[in-house]
């Protein structure tokens, strides 16, 4: 298991992390969300220890391995990079032995071939970098950071350099490796369906700190504040007023929220008029953005897979079912 107590960096005189806690259990996948620059692959440097000063503990199983009092520099951690980090002058065989240094020349030469069997990337055994495909970097990527037998993955934007499908075979071929393995992982993406697919758990970071870390699934149905909502699925803000209107009390520190496909439109009347400013094509769907007239001309996207009898400049109606809006924190 991976402990992660009180943890905080700073660069200089700025604060970039405080007060970070979360654990990752065998076999589990951890994801951290949140925007650019947040500190996210800065607590998978540390973890590693490509970065030593910071506050609070880290802890793999039950060895304190970073804090200001201990230092442990050999971690069992294995780290893909978003750029795989491999060396264009190796080959796929000589990246893969640069892990293995340790080993003797005889079990260096067993444990690659090992590898090489184990991530189908036996025929690229000599092959430069250059010439294999961005699929094919990756598993040797994988192999190297699994060479030495890691209790830790630890991986940033994985998934990134992959056209969509190779991206979706990957995903699922290194959630069954991590399973299988009975690894504790952790993942850094910037893609809320990756991160939704392949977690146990996640953890959101904004404004220096963890504001929500919990199940997958019971985050996506229950965010705890609006930011939380965005980042995970694409919501409306509903007018207080209109949340009064339909009988819902709402405190001046909580907001009413509801995902965009579960507004309906249409030209049935009820008690929400709008106008439709703009419709969109969006493949399996529509997207209309439309402005509520009565309600102090609030702007709010709707997702549709049906636009009968509904144009730009329309007048129509918006109708939410009362149990799909959440109150949450702003």
């Amino acid at each position: 298991m991976v402990s992660i107590e009180k943890f905080g960096i700073s660069f200089n005189d700025t604060k970039i992390l405080e007060n970070i806690s979360f654990d990752v259990k065998p076999g589990e996948i951890v994801t951290l969300l949140g925007s650019s620059g947040c500190g996210k692959t800065t607590i998978l440097r540390s973890i590693a220890g490509l970065q030593k000063e910071h506050e609070g503990t880290i802890c793999i199983g039950n060895e304190c391995v970073s804090s200001k009092k201990v230092y442990k520099k050999d971690r069992e951690v294995g780290y893909i990079f978003q750029d795989y980090a491999l060396f264009p002058h190796l080959n796929v065989h000589e990246n893969i032995s640069f892990a293995l240094y340790k080993l003797s020349k005889k079990k260096k030469e067993k444990r690659v071939d090992e590898l090489l069997e184990q991530f189908n990337i036996v025929d690229h055994k000599y092959k430069q970098i250059h010439q294999l495909s961005g699929g094919q970097q990756q598993r040797v990527a994988i192999a190297r950071a699994m060479a030495n037998n890691p209790k830790i993955l630890l991986l940033d934007e994985p998934f990134s350099n992959l056209d969509a499908m190779l991206r979706y075979k990957t995903k699922i071929w290194l959630k069954d490796l991590i399973k299988q393995m009975n690894l504790s992982a952790i993942l850094v993406t910037h893609d809320k369906k990756e991160a939704l697919s392949i977690s146990d758990k996640i953890g959101i970071i904004n404004d220096k700190k963890l504001i929500q870390f919990d199940n997958a699934k019971k985050m996506f149905e229950n965010p705890n504040s609006l930011y939380v909502a965005n980042f995970l699925c694409e919501v409306n803000e509903l007018p207080n007023r209109y949340i009064k209107d339909i009988g819902l009390n709402i405190k001046e520190d909580k907001v009413a929220i509801i995902k965009i496909d579960e507004c309906k439109i249409s030209k049935d009347k009820s008690n929400c008029k709008v106008k439709i400013l703009d419709i969109s094509f969006c493949g399996e769907y529509y997207e209309l953005v439309l402005n509520l007239l009565d309600y102090d001309n609030t702007d709010m996207i709707v997702k549709s897979h049906s636009i009968e009898n509904l144009n730009i400049n329309d007048e129509a109606f918006m109708h939410i079912d009362k149990k799909d809006i959440k109150i949450i924190d702003k």
